[in-house]
């Protein structure tokens, strides 16, 4: 009875010791954060927090480059600020076909200063088909005064090859654009005609040499772009107008589109605006959030 006894409180205590060791590194990482700001010791950033943090980022084209800011500072509010100059170094590890680099590797945030800028760019060595991910990590190290590390990893994936988007925005704007860029080098035919069946690929060449009309029928890549009007508004003065279809959601008696979609020509990019209801959000998209306002999609 002693024994079996025995064997239950060694099993507990086996299964309660990764518990221990987890709060146990969480109450000496308090105390240790504690005292470094305690002598006036900011070392943060706008996207590494000590610990590590994931960015998932879905909008990416698979071609071309991605460019990732951020910040460090030596600031824990716009009144706290470390009492001395924080040097720092910047590290990278980055996945097979990417070439990853920054635009700085060290520096020091002088007290005066505040924070530094930073860019991250990452560059394909192969083209990325759709679904594919990549996966990035950045890490920045204080050595003086005190020694903390701030890091985030990027897991970028392929939403559909060729073509990016992103929003940007800020607070107290009244507005968000949302750019599209198209980076394939080919048209799709929409409605067949002549000898062309729907979806045959067409160069660039022959789309040229084709009659007004039958151009009409092919298009690069067709985007919808799926909103809710009781957040954002479409700006209806867009040239995407001209050539778009959409569908209405009827929002306190009114009508707003809340779906179109329209066609993109090889090597182009486009920027449609967007009204914020609520101007002191930030759709920033991706990094600041995870998700898009905007539902994107391209055939």
């Amino acid at each position: 009875m002693k024994r079996r006894r025995l064997i239950i409180i060694l099993i507990i205590l086996i299964l309660l010791l990764p518990v221990g060791i987890t709060f146990s590194r969480y109450i000496t990482e308090n105390i240790r954060n504690y005292i470094m700001e305690a002598n006036h010791f900011f070392f943060n950033s706008d996207k590494l927090v000590s610990g590590g943090v994931t960015y998932g980022i879905n909008n990416w084209g698979g071609a071309g480059n991605i460019e990732i800011q951020f910040e460090l500072n030596n600031h824990k509010n716009n009144i706290l600020t470390s009492d001395t100059d924080i040097e720092y170094t910047l590290d990278i590890t980055c996945d097979n076909g990417l070439i990853c680099s920054l635009s700085s590797d060290s520096g020091v945030i002088q007290v005066a200063e505040k924070t530094d800028d930073f860019t991250l760019t990452l560059t394909p060595t192969r083209p990325f088909n759709d679904n594919e991910s990549v996966t990035v990590t950045v890490s920045a190290t204080s050595s003086t005064p005190y020694v903390k590390t701030l890091s985030a990893t990027f897991v970028v994936t392929v939403g559909r090859r060729g073509i990016d988007y992103e929003i940007t925005d800020s607070e107290g704007s009244p507005y968000l654009i949302f750019s599209i860029t198209n980076a394939l080098d080919t048209y799709k035919v929409i409605t067949a005609f002549g000898d062309y069946s729907v979806n045959d690929l067409i160069t660039t060449n022959d789309y040229l040499a084709l009659s007004d009309e039958n151009k009409a029928k092919c298009a690069s890549a067709v985007i919808t772009l799926s909103f809710n009007p009781s957040v954002i508004i479409l700006d209806t003065t867009s040239e995407i107008m001209s050539s778009a279809t959409y569908q209405t959601t009827n929002y306190n008696g009114v009508d707003y589109i809340s779906n179109i979609t329209f066609p993109m020509d090889v090597m182009m990019s486009k920027e449609i605006r967007f009204y914020k209801r609520d101007s002191s959000r930030n759709w920033t998209y991706p990094i600041v959030n995870n998700t898009s306002v905007v539902t994107f999609s391209a055939s």
